[in-house]
Order: structure tokens, then sequence, then C-alpha cells
């Protein structure tokens, strides 16, 4: 797996991150609308065409609520056309909001890291008479402190990803596997090395289909994969229930014995839990890379997993 870019489609409402302080943006956001004595004051994300609410200062109205996804194309491309270091004026027909709950709104854009846009600090209905520089330039500062939470946040995710191993397991992590398998397959086709690659996902047995895959089910799985491969191979957990495997074997039946091989060991310590898996076999004079081969055990994996399900209907 590839190390991702930071996670900037995630609604910040429903995923928790330590760099991010929504009680301050709170305060942030009560502050501007009592200083523009507006009818209300939202921080709003966006998320392709979709908008959410990810703060707002106390409003009765149905529109623009906390945590409610709507769309906004016309937003985002208002933002875009008038975007400019200060206060943006925007009126609701001009982002589409079709809703008489204001008639004029100020925006603040809002900007990731690497300039792509967050959303807005949206003031709906300010009075004129507040309207100044010395307002605007307060509305700055608090768009420098919403930024420098997401420069941290930034920060963070990169040196996460920086490291290549999962905390969790102790395995490689997918940034570790993405560094080490290329380089190990590279050097398995000098020597002639037939390779495997293995996906597995973990998930409840028919006779425990109740079970829930806890943390101490992944741990146990990691030890069993991590004890029964050679040094020379690539092991990784790249997901809550998924783990991949780069094995170098003599033929591709040897996959399907390593396979079984992991089920019986899986069976004895913990039989609640089935493993699905996936693999594809390349030989040393293929010149397919890592991506596709993983592609095509990822897809094998998802065609026996829904061959099991349909079994047990």
């Amino acid at each position: 797996m590839l190390a991702q870019d930071n996670n900037q489609t995630v609604w910040l409402r429903e995923k928790d991150h330590p760099a991010i302080n929504l009680p301050r943006w709170q305060q942030q956001v009560d502050l501007i609308n009592d200083l523009y004595q507006a009818k209300n004051t939202l921080i709003i994300q966006t998320n392709g065409e979709e908008a959410q609410t990810v703060c707002s200062a106390p409003f009765d109205s149905k529109n623009l609520m906390l945590d409610e996804i709507f769309e906004a194309k016309g937003l985002i491309q208002s933002m875009t056309e008038k975007a400019d270091f200060g206060v943006i004026h925007l009126t609701p027909a001009e982002i589409g909001c079709a809703t008489s709950a204001a008639e004029r709104l100020l925006a603040i854009q809002l900007s990731w890291p690497d300039g792509r846009v967050f959303g807005c600090l949206l003031i709906c209905d300010p009075a004129a008479e507040n309207m100044t520089n010395t307002h605007a330039a307060v509305c700055g500062s608090v768009k420098a402190l919403i930024q420098g939470e997401f420069k941290q946040m930034y920060m963070m995710e990169q040196l996460q990803r920086l490291s290549v191993q999962d905390e969790f397991t102790y395995m490689l992590n997918p940034y570790g596997f993405n560094l080490m398998a290329p380089r190990q397959l590279s050097l398995s086709r000098r020597f002639g090395s037939h390779a495997g690659l293995i996906v597995l996902e973990a998930m409840p047995s028919r006779a425990n289909a109740s079970t829930v895959i806890g943390s101490q089910f992944i741990r146990t799985i990691a030890r069993v994969i991590s004890e029964s491969m050679r040094e020379a191979d690539i092991c990784a957990r790249f997901d809550d229930k998924q783990f991949i495997i780069l094995a170098f074997i003599d033929s591709e039946s040897n996959l399907d014995t390593l396979i079984a091989r992991l089920r019986k060991r899986l069976v004895r310590e913990t039989p609640e839990i089935d493993l699905v898996s996936g693999m594809c076999f390349f030989s040393p004079d293929s010149q397919q890379s890592l991506m596709p081969m993983q592609q095509e055990a990822i897809a094998d994996l998802e065609k026996n997993r829904a061959q099991i399900l349909a079994r047990r209907r």
C-alpha cells in the first residue's frame, strides 16, 4: 500500500485529531458572531461538492445546522472566484443556498497547508456598521489560529507516516511495506526467485458470527503471521483487519500451502476467527510491478469474501 496524502476527505466532526481543538474553534465562532452582531457564524468544511458545518453560533434555523451535510458546489465555486486574503462578500443566491435565513454573507476562506480549500468561516447577516477593517483583522487572526492547527495536524500525520512500524502490532505499516517490498522484490528477481502476494482479512467464523474482531484478535493474527513467515518475507498490517505478505516461494502451489498453514495455526489459537485470503503469483521474468499485483490480490480477496458470505446465507 502506498503511503497516502493527508486525509483531507474525512469530516473533522467524524474523526477526532489531537491537533484540532474544536472547543477553541467554537469560542472563536462565538467571538466573531458577537463582534459582527451577526445572525449566525459558522465554520464550514467542504469535501468535494458537499460541505458540513463544523462549528456554529447558537441559531434556531433548520438551515446550515451542525453536522448537517449539504450541497456545496456553489459555495466552493464562489469562494474560488472571489478568493483573496481578506473577507469575501457573498449572497445566498451565489452559493445556491435556498434559504431566507440570511440576506448577506461574509466568508473568510480556510485552506489546508498544501493550498487546497478546507472551507470557510461564514458570517450570516452581519450588522452593516460592524463591517470594518478592524473587524476583518480579527477574522484574519482567527483564520491564522485555525490554519495553524491544520499545519500541526499535517506535520503529525507526516511524522506518523514516516514511521515504518505499525504501533499496534509492531509489524510494518503501509509506508514501511511500500518502502521495503519493492526493493526485496527487485532483489529476488535478480536471483531468479518466485514470489507471491497474499492479502489476508479477519472475519468471524460461521459458528461465531456475532464475534467482534477486537484488538486481541488482531494482535494474535499479527503474531501468527510474523512467526510463520521467513526472514526474507515482507509482512505488514495495512487496515484494521487486513494484512499483506510478500512471500518468496518455489512455485505457485506454495501459496496455497502457506495460507493453509496460517489458517491451521490460527484455528488452534483463535477458533472464533476465519481468514479470508486473496493472492497473486509472479515469476522472476514477470515485468508486473507491485501495485497492480496488490490490486489483483485484493480483488481475489473480495471475490473469496463474497463467496463465503453467499454460502453462509
